[in-house]
């Protein structure tokens, strides 16, 4: 870290500790974490303290547009002082390293996530075809930066799921991957009919079929877990859907194979019940709309229900109102 700072970043880091924390995540021994023992990370790894600070400038951004263009030039160029320095490390993952690596990719999806222009098409999957039309340099598939921190985590899992960062984990240990999912009947009965959407297609192969039943089964128990398993945060059940999906669906998904958005779709039920932390408002309605300007009209059967779920009435917004 230099030797001096500004009076912006001490605001931005008693911001951080004092309010945006709170709005992070939605379990109260996860903000702890991320109040304390993330920031003392960020004393030793001058990275994560450039991520906090990017990330909490761009907090204070939505909440004082008055002063919107100082702290969002200020997120900006902690962000990328942070991956000049993250870059380096995570090269060289060690065990003494890889806990602030691990909290660092974190932090940096949810970033990306919150700085995402809702006035635009959700690139969360693929690349909507707006955007490839305008040459948008600026999309990038949110689920790779996921999967990037997920893999960080396998790489060391012992050593970071036991250490300062070990109330992340703790909830998920003891779980029963072959256990029952039970779900809500309303939500069973929508869930179920999905599979009808290419159960009985001809010009779906087995394979494809399979990969869209195996991911149709990870949905339920995502809808499962947020009813019957109240030891796990909501935020972390929903998130964890990125790391259950296997990269067979997202193939099929970013050549926008329709059945596999119509699981998106689905998804995005799950998503809109995680307004409460700032930087997901909004997101599951932007993610709705733009699968549903790809997907096209003759899927009603199948669209409707989450339609009514995430935009209540029915409408959502056009492509056309999305780019103004």
């Amino acid at each position: 870290m230099p030797a001096t700072f500004t009076m912006l970043d001490l605001e931005l880091l008693h911001f951080w500790t004092t309010q945006s924390v709170q709005q992070f995540v939605d379990f109260e021994n996860c903000v702890e974490l991320f109040r304390t023992s993330v920031v003392d990370m960020a004393f030793e790894h001058a990275f994560m303290m450039h991520e906090l600070l990017a990330l909490s400038a761009l907090h204070l951004s939505r909440l004082r547009p008055h002063k919107a263009a100082i702290y969002n030039q200020a997120s900006d160029s902690h962000a990328t002082t942070a991956l000049m320095l993250f870059q380096p490390e995570i090269a060289n993952l060690t065990t003494k390293n890889c806990h602030a690596c691990f909290a660092f990719s974190t932090t940096l999806w949810v970033h990306a996530w919150a700085a995402q222009n809702l006035k635009k098409p959700s690139s969360l999957f693929f690349t909507p075809t707006s955007r490839v039309q305008e040459n948008d340099a600026m999309t990038i598939q949110w689920v790779k930066l996921h999967r990037g921190s997920h893999g960080i985590s396998q790489t060391l899992y012992s050593v970071i799921s036991t250490g300062p960062l070990e109330p992340l984990f703790s909830p998920w240990k003891g779980l029963d991957e072959n256990r029952h999912d039970p779900l809500l009947e309303h939500e069973k009965r929508q869930l179920d009919d999905l599979a009808e959407a290419w159960k009985n297609s001809p010009s779906i192969p087995d394979e494809k079929k399979e990969i869209l039943d195996t991911t149709l089964k990870t949905l339920k128990r995502i809808f499962s877990m947020l009813t019957y398993n109240l030891n796990i945060s909501k935020l972390s059940v929903v998130m964890s859907w990125f790391s259950m999906i296997s990269d067979e669906y997202l193939h099929i998904l970013e050549q926008k194979m329709p059945e596999a958005m119509l699981l998106v779709f689905y998804y995005c039920v799950a998503l809109k019940r995680l307004e409460e932390t700032w930087w997901m408002r909004g997101k599951a309605e932007n993610l709705l709309n733009t699968v549903r300007t790809e997907l096209g009209g003759g899927w009603e059967r199948w669209t409707r229900w989450p339609i009514e779920q995430v935009l209540g009435d029915g409408r959502g917004i056009g492509p056309e109102r999305m780019l103004n």
